[in-house]
Order: structure tokens, then sequence, then C-alpha cells
């Protein structure tokens, strides 16, 4: 099946969303289908009172009219508002569920795989979320509620007179042809705009994030030139795309009044010729009205089919990158074994392997430590062992088992890790901890920030344990962020610490402290896998494993 747009497309996805909420389905079918017959009683009333009332004279008659019309419109009204409210609480539940959709998609995809999408596409994603909502508005899922009722006004149109009827269907068929005629030349002219929209974003996030290269290598004018051509290109497109919509709207008045002078003149010759009288013509006149509402209301939604189509094809393209594997088995107490079979992995980029057939086996409280030149492999070595990338060939066991068996989420608990690169989540510093613990206290967050000697520079910073962090810790010096990163890291505890470069960027009374962890953390029977270029660690290792000691580097015992 091709892929498909405008109201097929929506109306599906509404269905969908509608099937899940059987009470919330009723109370719009209700309300929609209340309001929609009430509609009719306007049309009715001037039928009447022209036909009646001015016929015969009898006030009476006028007056019960008049109030049934009154009440109609009145309860006309609580229907379309009982119904609205129905509609943004099932617009509000379909953002949730597809913001959690993607928030889970990201936090769960493969590492290996995310890694290709550019951070612009990614940020990107949440905003196609807001894109995506207008397929589920109030007034998207009001207009499609009310879409089938066309027909019921028509088909009361044509009890009236049907030539009326049939003059009514041609201008609500040919607004629609010509709507969505325009509606298949937006398409492209909205990816070009999706694809500078990105280019541009990418710009911003270069000029954002790399402010030192673009001054040093005095690339600010050829930034500025890339921006200034994609703004250019981008406002041509806008600017075709504003033409566009005005001309569906100009297009929507047109057919409106099309309609009016039209049913007036053919009605007019119907009353002349003795085939209708003057209340029947009014009244078919703001029956032919409401048939055409609903298909104005459709053709209004054009701008937002565009960008829902748009946006469900970016979500639906992310959507194939594959999960992490979270289920699997788990046992009670793991004892820090940790074994490797003949690992080898690659990245795509690379024409050789970073890690070939190596083999190498743990015991609980052992330490190791692997060292290397910089891309030797030791970033990606602790990567496969949290399983934030997967071994190409070999595999990796914990107590005998391999980690393909076991469940991720209980594998990282785990573990103590300490990332090459330290980031955290934007917020404060006691938020960075309590997301890892959530009851953890104050008290404890300052005993693992003592750990690693930052309990007092942290209590003498400004905001204390409420200073804001940004993603990436950059308000924090490098010594800093690593240290603060490993107290977080302790929080939760583990039988097995992996700590990437745990001295780096650190003072020597800072690094002391770091020394002291390790050493606790050794005492305490708990693995480590310590990758580092710092000798000193080297003292208290039990094994070592130099990638770059051949082609297959072998570890080595450590002997005192």
């Amino acid at each position: 099946m091709g892929h498909e747009i405008g109201y097929v497309a929506s109306m599906k996805r509404l269905l969908k969303q509608l099937a899940l909420t059987p009470s919330t389905t009723a109370a719009l079918l209700f309300s929609s289908f209340a309001a929609n017959i009430l509609a009719l009683v306007p049309a009715i009333f001037v039928i009447l009172v022209l036909n009646r009332y001015v016929t015969y004279g009898v006030d009476a008659t006028l007056v019960t009219l008049a109030s049934a019309a009154l009440l109609s419109i009145v309860f006309e009204f609580i229907f379309r508002q009982i119904r609205y409210s129905t509609a943004q609480n099932l617009d509000f539940d379909g953002q949730d569920q597809l913001n959690n959709r993607v928030f889970v998609r990201v936090a769960r995809s493969k590492l290996s795989f995310l890694g290709r999408i550019p951070d612009s596409t990614l940020r990107g994603l949440f905003g196609c979320i807001e894109q995506l909502r207008g397929a589920y508005s109030p007034a998207s899922i009001c207009s499609f509620l009310d879409a089938p009722f066309a027909l019921l006004f028509l088909f009361v149109l044509y009890l009236i007179s049907p030539p009326l009827a049939l003059v009514t269907a041609i201008v609500m068929g040919a607004l629609a042809l010509v709507i969505f005629i325009q509606f298949s030349g937006l398409r492209e002219v909205g990816r070009s705009i999706n694809k500078l929209s990105a280019l541009k974003g990418q710009i911003t996030t270069n000029v954002i994030e790399t402010p030192e290269t673009i001054r040093v290598f005095d690339l600010s004018g050829f930034v500025q030139k890339k921006s200034e051509k994609a703004s250019e290109t981008l406002n041509e497109l806008q600017s075709r795309l504003l033409g566009r919509q005005n001309l569906t709207q100009t297009t929507i008045k047109a057919f409106t009044g099309i309609l009016t002078v039209a049913v007036i003149t053919v009605g007019a010759v119907l009353v002349v010729d003795g085939h209708l009288d003057i209340g029947e013509m009014i009244g078919a006149n703001i029956l032919a009205a409401r048939a055409l509402a609903p298909v104005v209301a459709l053709c209004q939604q054009t701008e937002s089919w565009r960008q829902a189509d748009q946006a469900k094809q970016t979500i639906d393209d992310f959507e194939r990158v594959p999960f992490e594997k979270m289920d699997g088995s788990a046992f009670e107490a793991y004892s820090g074994n940790l074994d490797f079979k003949e690992i080898s992995f690659n990245y795509p980029t690379r024409e050789t392997p970073v890690i070939e057939k190596l083999s190498l086996s743990l015991g609980s409280g052992e330490v190791l430590c692997v060292t290397g030149a910089n891309g030797s492999g030791k970033t990606t070595l602790t990567k496969l062992i949290v399983g934030l990338l997967e071994p190409s060939e070999g595999y990796i066991s914990a107590d005998a088992v391999n980690l393909k068996q076991l469940s991720l989420e209980w594998w990282r608990r785990q573990i103590i890790y300490l990332p090459q690169e330290p980031s955290f989540l934007e917020g404060s510093i006691r938020e960075n901890f309590q997301a890892l613990c959530d009851e953890i206290s104050d008290a404890e967050i300052r005993n693992l920030l003592a750990q690693v000697g930052l309990d007092e520079e942290i209590d003498k910073s400004v905001g204390g344990l409420d200073q804001i962090l940004n993603t990436s810790g950059s308000t924090l010096s490098l010594g800093v962020r690593r240290r603060l990163s490993l107290a977080r890291a302790l929080t939760n505890g583990g039988k097995l610490a992996i700590l990437d470069e745990p001295t780096e960027g650190i003072d020597a009374n800072g690094a002391a402290h770091v020394y002291d962890v390790m050493s606790s953390l050794s005492k305490a029977g708990i693995t480590l896998i310590i990758c580092s270029h710092d000798n000193t660690v080297l003292r208290g290792a039990h094994h070592v494993l130099d990638l770059d000691d051949g082609e297959r580097p072998v570890m080595r015992t450590v002997t005192y």
C-alpha cells in the first residue's frame, strides 16, 4: 500500500486512538450525533415559520417554533462544548502517548545505531510531536466527526429539492478536489523546508557548541555564508508555502460565496416555476451552508496534515532503529567474575577492528588496568562491558552467564561506571543523585562527595547542592566533573567498577581522593577495570592489558 496522506491517514490514526478509549469514543460519537441533528433545526424553523406563520398568522405557532429553535440552539451549544472537552482530553492523551513512545525509543535504542543520527535530528523528534498534535487537535477531531454528517444535510436538502442538493454536492466536490490538488503540491515544499530547517539547526548548533573552533580557524565567514544561503532558500520556500496557504483560504471563501449564489439562483428559478416556495429556498440555503461547513473545516486542516505527514515520516524512520534488548535473566548476587571470550569489535567507519579476538578472565575483587594510546579501544572496551555496544564476534560473560542472556537493566545496576566524558542530567546536583536513588538524603550525598573530596567545594559554591548543571557540566572544571560523576556512580554500589580515565584532568589533591576511592573499592572485594594513562594506577593492579601490545593483546598478571 502506498503512503497515505491527508484525511484518510489522519482518520486512521484517530480511529486507532479511539479504539483504546471506548468511553471517550461513545461520548464523542453521541455528542457529535446530537449536535448535528440539532443543527437541522434552524433550517426547519425557517421553512415552518415562512410556510405556516407567515401564511396563517397564528402567534402561538410562532412562539412554539421560536422556543423550540432557541432550545435546540442551546442544546447544540452544550453538546459541542462537551465534544470539544472530550476531544481535548483525547488530544492530551494522544500527545502523552506519542511523547512517551519517542522518549522510550531514544532512551532504549542501540547506541551503535543512535550514534549515527545527528543531535539536531534527535532534538527535532520531539518537535515532531507538536506537529503531529495538529492531527489530533480538538478542532481537527471535531472536523473528522462532523464530516460524515455533511451527507445527512445533503440528504435532508435532497428531500426538499433534489436540484439544490445536486448543486451543493457539485460545489462541495469541486472544493475538495481543488484543495487536495493544492495540498499535494505542498508536500515536496514541506519536505524541502524541513531539510533546510534541519540544516539551519545544525549551523546554529555549530555556532553555539564550537565557538572556539570557529574563532581559532576563522570560520565565521564560512558559517555565515552557509547560513545566509540556507536562509535565502528557506525564505523562498516559506513564501511559496504561505502563498499556497493564503490561496487555500481564499479558495474556501470563494467556493462558499459560489455556493450561496448557486443555491439562491437555482432556488429562485424553482420558486418562479412553482417547484419551491420561499421558505424552502431559504431553508435549503441554510442546509447547503451546513453541508459545506464540514468540508470547509477539513480543508482548513490541510496545513496541519502536511506537518503531521512530515512528522510521522520522521518518527517512522527513527523507529526503525533497533531497541536494546532489555529482557533477560538475573541472579540474586553477582560475585564480580567477568570473562571475555574471543571478542572482536569494529566501527562501520573503520577498516580494521578496534578490538580483535580478545580473551581475558577476571576473578571477584581483582583489579585490571587497561592501557593504550587514544583510539586503541579502551573506551570501546568499557562500552562493551556496560552493554552500550555489542561484540561483532565472541561474547562477554558475568559469573559464567553470557551478557546477551542477562537483563541489561539488571546488569547495569551491578556496575559502578565512570565514562571518559562525564555527562549529567540537566538540573541540580541533588537531582542528579536522586535520579539514581530517589530516597537519598542530603547527608548521604555529602558523604559521597566527601569520598571524592568535593564536599567542601560544593558547599561553598553558589547554590551548593542546588547548583544547576548542564548536560556536559561545562560550568565545572574537568577535574570536578570527573569526581562528581564518580561520586554519583557510587550511589547504588555494585560488584563491578569500570572507571575510564578516572584521574584525567584532576589535580594532585583530587587524584589522591580518587586513588583512595579505588583502593576502598578493591578492599571491599569489588572487581575493578580501570582505563588509564596514569602510572600510579598500575601500582594497585592485579593485571594489565596493554592494547598497544601487538595485534592481539594479552592480559598479563602483575607480580610485586
